[in-house]
């Protein structure tokens, strides 16, 4: 045999009998445990980044008055952004419905007595507001002249409680008190 053959030919099988050189599956076994190690290794990573994750989005510690929270699907809380104002947007609603001059004879009803008084309250109501005209009723022809003495005052009484303009004219009517109860609002 020459020395290019003795090159060529692989080594005699020693071992367990399978042909395999014992230093070469060595080898393999030890790449196979650091294979392990590695994606083992791997793995304890990810799971403590979503521990850490986990832990930065929930705390357990009661929210304060600028944190908004909302239960989660587990049983902790989520952590959310504060809601949005809703009185601007409500108000525009309002006015495109044309209902912001009934709310206002509503406004009206719900502070009469503080705009005219207890002593007065208890003769006289607001009936109507529609187009800026506030319609009171007085249960006698005296307490309707003396509403109608009263009304440059009364006026001012109005625009402070329910802002200036509101009202432009007062008129007044008698007949019957109908409690308290929401006066008719038109809408003409």
């Amino acid at each position: 045999m020459s020395r290019d053959d003795a090159r060529r030919t692989p080594p005699p099988a020693r071992g367990r009998g399978r042909g395999v050189d014992p230093s070469l599956e060595t080898r393999r076994a030890r790449t196979r445990d650091l294979d392990d190690r590695v994606y083992e290794r791997a793995r304890r990573r990810q799971a403590e980044e979503r521990r850490r994750r986990e832990r930065a989005s929930y705390d357990p510690g009661p929210p304060s008055d600028d944190d908004w929270v909302v239960p989660d699907d587990g049983d902790g809380l989520r952590r959310v952004g504060p809601p949005t104002p809703l009185g601007p947007d409500l108000q525009r609603f309002v006015e495109r419905q044309g209902w912001a001059e009934r709310l206002r004879g509503v406004d009206a009803w719900e502070r009469w007595e503080k705009i005219v008084g207890p002593d007065l309250a208890g003769h006289c109501e607001p009936a109507r507001l529609v187009h800026r005209t506030l319609t009171l009723r007085a249960e006698s022809q005296v307490w309707a002249t003396q509403l109608r003495y009263l009304a440059s005052g009364l006026q001012a009484n109005l625009d402070e409680a329910l802002g200036a303009g509101t009202v432009r004219e007062i008129t007044v009517v008698v007949g019957p008190l109908e409690g308290r109860r929401a006066p008719e609002l038109g809408g003409d």
